[in-house]
């Protein structure tokens, strides 16, 4: 502990604005899946964070990096963690380039407030991850994080151009460009863009932007069978309509966000279609699939604008994050089946499950209703059997399963990530060579990286 005082001291005189903070009462609150820090140091600026980083890859410590914490108990249990390296002062839009539609913005702003500023220009960031008033652009990258949208403008991976990171070593390296149209080469965004945080920090991020809409209105429609909804699904991604989202949730979770009983009777499902746009295209388009559902026996029952329709796709973008929540990445095609398998599993079991699907990109949310305080051997044996029947399924129909968010004393049971496949020893190699001395916390990532 001495020498972690020294430590701290050093870091202090080097960089007297630096807030260092080893409160108990803080710390615990910081605590990641139970794992409290030895301390917390929030830099003002990124010169100052790289030379703390480089003060830190000197000592045998490790060192986890947080923005605004909405997905720090995501991912496996972290082995032990000295500095919890915070990204919130950073928050300064550098540059916005409104003709060009590129931003620049440092990496511990909030999306909200980085839409807000973009807004005064008649622009967005097409990203809408979950929480956006507490969600850092620096969080956003390193989890890959997106929401409904998705659909139509793709996921961070598409949206960012340029990049600055801190290495292991505290030296800043730069990624891609300011403009759309980089030059050919090494496309290192990417590799940092979902790492969470195992390669390097990222403390800027260069994006491409879009205008914002005119007009955006959401359809809810539902159907008396979940084949119906399926159909009408695969219609409106083959068609050349452009709807930005398109999401099949479960009866609870609408009613929850629309305030509205959609469904009837048995109906359990209710698909939402959004478009953005001008008030001609969106009416054409509405059009367009009212005729798309009639011919799969699908109904409109509803319409949202304005301030009900935010509200709900706010809802449905936060709703993803459970107690228990399984992330599973399909086939389109194969969408209705595993729904069914997941009901059916559910069901023999003794649970009703909660889906939220990206279901025109074939990604699914599954809540499982359990305590967040698991008691005895047999709540735990349950749970694993439920999970694991769920991925056996997904494995099966060529998709993939990962547990997106689980109670910490489930953690050491369950294969949060699933199987690391042929490709793992090349994601060991590249830690090996970004990060040789273990400075960035272990145990979190697949495989334990």
């Amino acid at each position: 502990m001495e020498d972690f005082e020294v430590i701290a001291s050093i870091i202090q005189q080097e960089r007297p604005t630096t807030t260092i903070t080893t409160d108990t009462t803080l710390l615990h609150t910081q605590a990641v899946d139970g794992v409290e820090p030895r301390v917390i140091v929030t830099p003002d600026t990124s010169d100052d964070m790289a030379g703390i980083v480089q003060v830190l890859s000197n000592y045998p410590l490790t060192m986890l990096v947080s923005g605004g914490g909405t997905q720090l108990n995501e991912g496996g249990l972290p082995e032990h963690i000295d500095v919890l390296l915070k990204t919130t002062a950073l928050k300064q839009v550098l540059e916005h380039e409104a003709p060009d539609l590129t931003c620049q913005c440092e990496a511990g702003i909030t999306l909200e407030a980085l839409q807000q500023k973009l807004a005064l220009h008649g622009q967005h960031l097409a990203i809408d991850a979950p929480y956006p008033e507490l969600s850092t652009i620096g969080g956003i990258l390193a989890a890959n994080s997106s929401g409904p949208k998705r659909f139509r403008y793709g996921i961070a991976r598409d949206l960012v151009i340029g990049m600055r990171v801190i290495q292991a070593n505290g030296e800043i390296a730069r990624s891609g460009g300011r403009v759309v149209k980089n030059v050919a080469g090494y496309d290192l965004n990417k590799l940092y863009i979902g790492s969470r945080g195992t390669l390097g920090i990222i403390i800027e991020a260069n994006f491409k932007l879009h205008p914002l809409p005119e007009k955006e209105q959401t359809l809810l429609l539902t159907a008396d069978r979940l084949e119906d909804l399926i159909q009408t699904i695969i219609e409106l991604t083959q068609s050349q309509l452009t709807p930005s989202a398109i999401e099949l949730l479960t009866s609870d979770i609408t009613t929850a966000t629309s305030g509205r009983q959609i469904t009837n009777g048995g109906n359990r499902y209710t698909l939402a279609v959004d478009y953005e746009g001008s008030t001609i295209t969106i009416v054409r388009q509405i059009d367009e699939t009212r005729k798309i559902a009639n011919r799969h026996h699908t109904q409109i029952k509803h319409d949202l604008t304005g301030t009900e329709q935010d509200t709900f796709w706010r809802t449905v973008r936060n709703h993803m994050h459970g107690i228990l929540t399984c992330k599973v990445s399909i086939l389109v095609s194969q969408l209705g089946t595993y729904i069914q398998d997941v009901e059916r599993i559910c069901h023999e079991h003794n649970l009703s499950a909660s889906i939220v699907a990206h279901a025109g990109n074939g990604i699914l949310f599954i809540e499982l209703p359990v305590a967040e305080a698991l008691y005895t051997h047999q709540d735990v044996s349950h749970v694993l059997e439920i999970v694991t029947l769920l991925r056996q399924r997904a494995s099966e129909m060529a998709g993939f399963l990962i547990i997106e968010r689980c109670p910490t004393q489930l953690k050491p049971y369950l294969d949060i990530w699933g199987e690391t496949g042929g490709n793992f020893y090349l994601m060991q190699r590249l830690k090996q060579q970004f990060d040789p001395q273990g400075l960035f916390v272990r145990g979190r990532f697949l495989g334990g990286l």
